[in-house]
């Protein structure tokens, strides 16, 4: 594995290191109900924009630096290194961007792309419904055309993260209920905005909101806002799963990618090891025994992503490996034909989300009774960022695709089963 970079991409990282680093926010506004981490998410992505680093992988007309695959690794990897705000618009720099990118017109790429480095639109994602989870392609939310060309839009979307915040959202809706399932969906983008939208924010586990109901009563949408043809939103959803599972799958937090790295957990460790807080006896060697197994898998995680890096700095991997590569960064459309990229992004969401899950229950062993101890109590631990990352954990085999659907992909499409 050879893992030098040209001069090109070295200075590639060096300038973006020194950026990271001389911007980065000072300090960090807590995730509450009261919205300030919004605001604080947004100035952040305005910074980044000013300097063309919000997506660096788009093409330099809408914003981007038109980065290389490496060079996106590169920079995810100088970005974790800051603990950047939480993202309010990865929906729309990754795969709505990425969706647009591919397969929008241009009226539409000049209309909506120039918003979306800044978070002057922000996007969320229409696709789950009550009865269309793992089988997407079940959806029933219907967009029926209209005489003048226009749709009008009814159904019910659930899951659908950051909605309450959303000016745009990509959505899937049925455009024609007696075609084959997968061949009468339309992909459409919405005016958050419009009349006939209600938004229910879902409590979770954690005490947040981030996710939402969203209900549709005779919604406008013109025909100017579907992206592509009608019929044929199955491949735009494609791209934009596609896009999202690499997204959830890069970075080097342990929650699809952002939150605690497990160096975070190994200081941890060190710190409660040093203040004579570990389990004693036959817990604490166990407990030593599972950071062991979870530090050899996190080394293998990081060395497969050194063995991509090799390969696309030697240009081994085809353009279809290279397709949405940290989505998060803005790199373009993924071809919807790539069976080995979806091989690719199902073996990485799946063994990263088991991964993390295993991380944090190690992790709430390691803390005791103060796991338990919430924001403010003075017994909580690094004000309970560890057990807001414990209960978000339950959600990294669930969302972006499920383990099982993961699973399903691999037996099919690499055991040939």
């Amino acid at each position: 594995m050879d893992l030098t970079l040209t001069d090109g991409e070295r200075a590639f990282q060096q300038e973006c290191r020194e950026f990271m680093q001389a911007e980065a926010p000072r300090g960090r506004v807590p995730y509450d109900e009261s919205g300030r981490w919004v605001e604080e998410s947004k100035r952040w992505q305005r910074t980044l924009a000013e300097a063309r680093w919000a997506v660096p992988g788009w093409p330099e007309q809408w914003g981007g630096r038109s980065a290389s695959p490496v060079e996106l690794m590169l920079y995810e990897h100088e970005l974790a290194a800051i603990h950047p705000p939480r993202a309010i618009n990865v929906i729309g720099t990754g795969w709505g961007g990425a969706a647009l990118l591919r397969h929008g017109s241009e009226a539409q790429k000049q209309r909506y792309l120039p918003h979306i480095p800044a978070a002057d639109e922000v996007w969320c994602q229409l696709f789950s419904e009550p009865d269309a989870g793992s089988d997407l392609a079940a959806l029933s939310s219907r967009a029926t055309r209209q005489p003048d060309g226009s749709y009008r839009l009814d159904g019910q979307k659930v899951w659908s993260s950051i909605a309450m915040h959303a000016d745009r959202g990509i959505l899937l809706a049925r455009t024609d209920p007696e075609a084959r399932k997968h061949q009468g969906i339309s992909c459409f983008v919405l005016d958050m905005h419009a009349p006939g939208i209600t938004i229910r924010p879902i409590k979770q586990i954690t005490g947040e909101s981030d996710f939402n109901e969203v209900f549709f009563d005779d919604v406008p949408i013109p025909e100017s806002d579907r992206i592509g043809h009608e019929g044929e939103g199955w491949t735009v959803a494609i791209t934009t799963l596609m896009a999202e599972r690499i997204g959830l799958s890069a970075g080097e937090g342990t929650l699809w990618g952002t939150g605690p790295t497990w160096q975070d957990v190994l200081d941890l460790y060190h710190r409660r090891r040093d203040a004579g807080l570990l389990p004693e006896g036959d817990q604490g060697a166990a407990l030593r025994d599972e950071m062991a197994r979870l530090h050899v898998q996190s080394e293998a995680l990081r060395l497969t992503g050194l063995r991509l890096l090799s390969s696309l700095a030697h240009g081994e991997l085809p353009a279809a490996h290279q397709g949405g590569r940290l989505a998060n960064a803005g790199l373009g459309g993924v071809p919807p034909t790539a069976r080995a990229s979806a091989q690719i992004m199902s073996v990485r969401k799946l063994a990263s989300d088991i991964w993390g899950q295993d991380v944090h229950e190690a992790v709430w062993r390691l803390l005791g009774p103060h796991a338990l101890a919430s924001r403010g109590e003075p017994e909580a631990v690094d004000d309970a960022a560890w057990q807001r990352a414990y209960l978000f954990a339950r959600a990294l085999t669930i969302g972006g695709g499920t383990t099982e659907v993961q699973k399903d992909i691999l037996a099919r499409r690499v055991l040939g089963l």
